[in-house]
C-alpha cells in the first residue's frame, strides 16, 4: 500500500493517483511553549494527529498529505527564545504562492489542517485569496484546538482560557513524546485573565486588543498543565482523527 505523505512517494506515484485526491496541509510552528515543553510541540502535535488519523483509518484513501509547514506566524512569542517565525504578510504571500502552484496543477480540495492559533486569521486571508482566483477550489481551514467535544476531556475553563502550553497541549505530548517534557519543571500558571474580565474589551473573546504573550504570562505559558495525562491526550487525538475522518469523507 502506498504512503499517504506526499513526500514518500515518487514523481511517477504522485501522477498515477490523479488530482482528485483532498490534498490535507499541515500548518504549525516552532515557538516557545515555557520550560517544560520543546519548542516544536506544535509541529509534534500536528505530525502526532496525522500519523495517528492514518493509522486510525486504514481503509480511508482519498487524501494526501503535503509537507508539514513548520515555521510560521509566531512573533506574539518573540519575547521568549525559542520561537522562529516569519512576519505575518509574508507568511500569507508564502501559503498562497505555494497552494496557487498546486491549483494551476488542477488540484481541486484542500484541508488547512493548523495547529497554531496565532495564524487563524492569515490562514483566512490566503484562503480568501486564493479562492477569489481559483472559483472551483474547495479549501477547508480546519484548526484541530477548534473541534468540537474536548471539553469531555479537558475542563471548560481550561479550553476556554488556556491558550498555550496547559493542560490540553501537555496532555498530547504525554501521550506522543513523554520523553521530550520537562517533568520537574511543569508548574501550575494562570489562565488568561479574561477569565474574570467584566471590561468589553478583552484578548480572546468577542472584542479583542492584539497581544503578545508577554502581556498575558511571563513564563510563557497561559495554563495549567498540572493537570494533564497521556490518557487525556490520547483521547485527543482520537477524537480529533475521527473529526478529521469526518471533514475527508464530506469532501469526496
Amino acid at each position: 500500500m502506498l504512503s499517504k505523505f506526499w513526500i514518500d512517494l515518487t514523481s511517477d506515484e504522485i501522477k498515477k493517483l490523479g488530482k482528485n485526491k483532498v490534498l490535507i496541509m499541515p500548518f504549525s510552528s516552532v515557538e516557545q511553549h515555557g520550560d517544560h515543553l520543546p519548542s516544536g510541540t506544535d509541529k509534534l502535535i500536528l505530525d502526532g494527529i496525522l500519523n495517528t488519523f492514518i493509522k486510525n483509518n486504514p481503509r480511508l484513501n482519498n487524501f494526501l498529505v503535503l509537507p508539514n509547514i513548520s515555521i510560521g506566524s509566531a512573533s506574539e512569542h518573540n519575547s521568549f527564545e525559542g520561537t522562529i517565525s516569519t512576519s505575518s504578510t509574508n507568511y500569507i504571500d508564502y501559503i498562497i504562492s505555494v497552494v496557487e502552484e498546486l491549483c494551476i496543477r488542477k488540484y481541486k480540495k484542500f484541508v488547512f489542517l493548523n495547529s497554531h492559533g496565532g495564524q487563524i486569521s492569515h490562514l483566512d486571508i490566503a484562503a480568501k485569496e486564493i479562492k477569489s482566483t481559483f472559483k472551483n477550489v474547495d479549501i477547508v481551514k480546519a484548526h484541530y484546538f477548534l473541534f468540537r467535544g474536548f471539553e469531555k476531556i479537558i475542563s471548560k475553563k481550561e479550553l476556554l482560557y488556556g491558550y498555550h502550553g496547559g493542560e490540553f497541549e501537555t496532555s498530547i505530548m504525554l501521550h506522543l513524546h513523554p520523553e521530550l517534557i520537562k517533568i520537574n519543571k511543569m508548574k501550575k500558571n494562570k489562565l488568561s485573565s479574561d477569565i474574570n474580565s467584566k471590561k468589553i474589551i478583552s484578548y480572546e473573546k468577542t472584542i479583542k486588543r492584539a497581544w503578545n504573550t508577554k502581556d498575558l504570562s511571563e513564563t510563557g505559558i497561559i495554563g495549567n498543565p498540572t493537570n494533564s495525562s497521556a490518557d487525556k491526550g490520547k483521547k485527543i487525538l482520537d477524537l480529533t482523527s475521527r473529526t478529521l475522518k469526518k471533514i475527508i469523507i464530506e469532501l469526496k
